[in-house]
């Protein structure tokens, strides 16, 4: 089989082929179909179609070239239009007969790897590392291959070897990968510290180390990595997103808004004035939040929600509930959105509208296993308006639902407790529900409470100081520790609390009578 001609050769041939028989005769405007009897002028034509992106053209010239040249060009041509079968038909046909073998191997290599068949695309690339072990892209492309199956020790051994040129950058670029796979961060610090030495400029380096300085607890260096970007090019997008979350993650809200302010100058994406608004929101910047919304056109059900809890905060109710009016109760955000509409109007004064609100959404939430916060909130309101018993029939539906739901069986033992009944049962459920959640103040607040109804002062009291080393300023809960201490026979320190619980709520009823009782 005769080798492909050189190209000089076959453009002297084209030259000859078109000057001496195509001189007189008209041109047609539309592509050159194939002609078997002319290989030469087809190569050509069809070199001319691929260069030109005229796959299809191109395929049609070069299969009627029977000649391992355009076999290869044709399983070039299929790669690239992610054909795999059909370029592996030419690229198996080419490594069966041996020609163009290598590049074949090679083109089927990309073809597995495309297709995630990495060992058989492995197995491949090292058939040729091992036909041209100089060839050092060969090993970075086997070692890359290898990460991609967690064989990153194998990575490793091949990367290290190959270190030593003039320019390492790409190479310790990938051991930092390799490296971070065999959860050997000191390694990966390394390797990046040293490409950033090499190639100051090489951003994707500072961003992984950054990344890495934070997981080995290095916030400092963590820091100094985004900024070293930002100083080489200071509207880096990744550097500013990545110092942002940076700042987000050591809670400093301030340092997060003031980066992605700067992110917003080169490029005012929404999602990026989406997350500069929630971070706004954080630090209390309420008007500052509103000024952003007006950057968003089409606003999500989410962005309403947001500009509501803005507006709620600057007491702005009526802009709230007009911005949460059309979010359905039954979307994604039904539960939270119904909470803060209660919210509201219980911060307006509408206690009625508050019910109407928390009962019409728990109608359709009670018989779900979502947004039990609905039914919690519900029996706590009931209760404040003296339907207890309307209120426990609440709770009651939520233990059905879940018989240990700590909201729930602390909010039945707390009644009960408070009305010294059933003290007992009473007890059992409130120990329950602390041994849930152990930490939580108002659990803690009813194990005390039922602890002083069955005469267990010493004890309540401790439960007591302890939740309110997290609710000092609740006034129940200080009005109950007036009452333990003046069970305990601690007047003056129960004198203290009951007037600090008058201060914060002097609508309290009977509170001014404990205080006057002491007094005399």
């Amino acid at each position: 089989m005769q080798p492909p001609m050189n190209l000089k050769h076959i453009l002297l041939i084209a030259l000859f082929l078109i000057v001496s028989g195509c001189a007189h005769v008209p041109q047609e405007e539309s592509a050159v179909g194939p002609d078997s009897s002319k290989p030469y002028l087809n190569m050509i034509l069809a070199r001319n179609a691929e260069n030109n992106g005229d796959w299809n053209q191109a395929l049609e010239l070069y299969a009627a070239i029977d000649d391992p040249f355009s076999w290869l060009a044709q399983a070039r041509i299929h790669f690239i239009l992610n054909q795999s079968s059909s370029s592996l038909k030419f690229v198996d046909r080419l490594i069966q007969e041996d020609a163009y073998a290598d590049e074949a191997l090679e083109l089927r290599t990309k073809i597995y790897a495309r297709k995630g068949d990495w060992q058989q695309a492995i197995n491949d690339t090292q058939t040729l590392t091992e036909k041209y072990p100089d060839n050092r892209q060969l090993k970075l492309f086997l070692a890359n291959l290898k990460i991609v199956v967690a064989d990153f020790q194998g990575a490793k051994t091949i990367l290290e070897g190959l270190l030593g040129s003039t320019d390492d950058s790409m190479i310790l670029y990938t051991l930092s990968k390799a490296c971070f796979g065999m959860k050997d961060l000191t390694c990966t610090q390394k390797a990046l510290m040293d490409v950033i030495a090499i190639n100051p400029k090489f951003s994707p380096a500072y961003i992984d180390l950054g990344k890495t300085n934070e997981l080995l607890g290095q916030s400092e260096q963590a820091e100094n990595a985004y900024k070293q970007l930002l100083e080489i090019d200071p509207y880096s997008n990744d550097g500013l997103i990545a110092l942002s979350e940076f700042y987000i993650s050591q809670k400093d809200y301030t340092g997060a808004i003031s980066t992605l302010e700067t992110l917003m100058r080169t490029n005012p994406h929404v999602q990026i004035i989406r997350k500069l608004i929630v971070l706004k929101l954080q630090e209390g910047l309420f008007n500052e939040a509103l000024a952003d919304f007006e950057q968003i056109e089409e606003k999500t059900d989410e962005d309403n929600y947001y500009m509501a809890i803005a507006y709620a905060k600057l007491s702005r109710y009526e802009d709230a509930l007009q911005a949460l009016q059309d979010i359905p109760i039954a979307g994604r955000l039904g539960c939270d959105v119904t909470m803060l509409r209660s919210s509201i109007t219980k911060d307006m004064g509408n206690t009625k509208e508050t019910l109407d609100i928390l009962i019409s959404a728990w109608e359709y939430y009670s018989d779900k296993e979502t947004c039990n916060d609905i039914g919690y909130q519900l029996a706590t309101e009931l209760d404040f308006t003296g339907r207890r018993e309307e209120a426990l029939d609440i709770a009651a539906k939520l233990l059905d639902k879940n018989p240990h739901d700590p909201v729930a069986l602390n909010f039945i033992g707390y009644i009960w407790a408070d009305e010294g009944t059933n003290l007992d049962e009473a007890y059992d459920m409130i120990k329950e529900a602390l041994d849930l959640k152990p930490d939580d103040p108002f659990i803690l607040d009813s194990m005390a409470w039922v602890l002083f109804k069955k005469n267990q002062g010493n004890q309540a009291l401790k439960y007591m100081e302890k939740a309110l080393e997290q609710m000092d300023s609740d006034p129940i809960m200080l009005e109950h520790m007036g009452d333990i201490l003046k069970s305990l026979g601690k007047i003056n320190e129960a004198l203290d609390y009951y007037i600090k619980s008058s201060i914060l709520n002097n609508m309290r009823p009977g509170i001014q009578e404990k205080i006057d009782e002491l007094l005399e």
